[in-house]
């Protein structure tokens, strides 16, 4: 259920990417429960996966990152930072939302129908490590 990231024309990236599920208390408070070998995840379940990305070199001007998004899962909308790009077919990206053309009028594609997204993370210095993260629901 783990999704792998890919760090783009980068070496020296260690990537680590984390699965919570993500549940609200009674008083509207959210938690992130980690999610490991053994933790049960079930249809209908909103996780956030947080892609890791740390300079083990020289600073870093500028890479690009990529989320995949699982089959099993819908992505809701939700990512940090907000400046990603998505793709309806993991291979080209465009800045969101994505626009299609349906019977002649433009939409925008159901965030259901993302297959991947991309950031472009800029000054990381050695040692850095930048965050992106997206919630997804799962089918």
């Amino acid at each position: 259920m783990l999704n792998q990231p890919q760090s783009t024309g980068q070496e020296n990236i260690s990537t680590v990417v984390n699965a919570f599920i993500v549940k609200t208390d009674a008083a509207g408070k959210e938690n992130l429960i980690p999610v490991n070998v053994g933790t049960a995840v079930k249809s209908g379940d909103v996780l956030e996966y947080q892609g890791l990305f740390t300079n083990n070199g020289d600073r870093i001007r500028t890479m690009e990152v990529t989320l995949t998004i699982s089959n099993d899962a819908e992505f809701t909308g939700f990512l940090s930072p907000k400046t990603a790009k998505g793709s309806a077919d993991g291979q080209r990206f465009v800045n969101m939302p994505i626009r299609i053309n349906v019977g002649g009028q433009v939409q925008n594609l159901a965030f259901g129908s993302y297959k991947a997204l991309r950031w472009t993370v800029e000054d990381v210095g050695l040692g850095g490590t930048a965050v992106v993260k997206y919630r997804a629901k799962i089918k």
